[in-house]
């Protein structure tokens, strides 16, 4: 069987790629993506979306244990956007947005086990999102109602900091796209024995 030929940028089938469909955007706050090796083999990562679609975003694969970031030197340190009950509410962010905004991208499970074997990442100020609304991510469970995909949770971010909740939503109806070809792909049925929410 041939092997199918995949675009180098988005790693989807050439058939596929959605790259000629995005238009990066400026981002004020620098955006950092810590991705657990896992995630990186997923064919709809929302992570990679984010990497594309900001022109100020880096995404790093995670090396565990490791003694500092594997992101470019700054001379502003970042901060992590991860919920717990260490977290400040992201309104108490001092408005630089020189400062990295770094998300973990992995499952929950892993992000906490990312935390530990790292102590850098440990180490960083740490600030959470208020309640987002509803993930728009249809085809994973996720443990908790309130949790999203990371490209959610970055465009939430950038929404409540830069004061626009619209200006990245072209990122969110890419995600969209991916999702709706996915569950077309699989099938309704699959679909629905497989994902479905009771409330839909």
């Amino acid at each position: 069987m041939a092997k199918t030929e995949r675009c180098e940028r988005c790693q989807r089938p050439q058939a596929l790629c959605y790259c000629a469909r995005l238009s990066p955007i400026d981002n004020s706050w620098p955006i950092w993506i810590l991705q657990h090796p896992a995630e990186a083999r997923h064919a709809l990562g929302t992570a990679r979306i984010a990497a594309l679609g900001l022109l100020d975003c880096a995404l790093a694969l995670s090396q565990s244990p490791a003694a500092a970031h594997p992101f470019p030197s700054t001379a502003h340190s970042p901060v992590l956007i991860y919920p717990g009950p260490s977290s400040l509410p992201l309104q108490e962010l001092s408005l630089d947005p020189r400062r990295p905004l770094l998300f973990i991208d992995a499952t929950w499970r892993k992000s906490r086990r990312m935390l530990m074997e790292n102590p850098w990442l440990e180490a960083l100020p740490r600030y959470a999102l208020p309640t987002p609304p509803p993930s728009r991510y249809r085809i994973r469970r996720e443990p908790k109602p309130e949790a999203i995909s990371t490209l959610e949770a970055i465009v939430h971010c950038l929404g409540l900091l830069e004061g626009d909740a619209t200006r990245y939503q072209p990122l969110l109806e890419q995600m969209d796209r991916l999702v709706d070809e996915q569950i077309a792909h699989m099938g309704e049925e699959v679909f629905a024995r497989n994902y479905r929410r009771e409330e839909d």
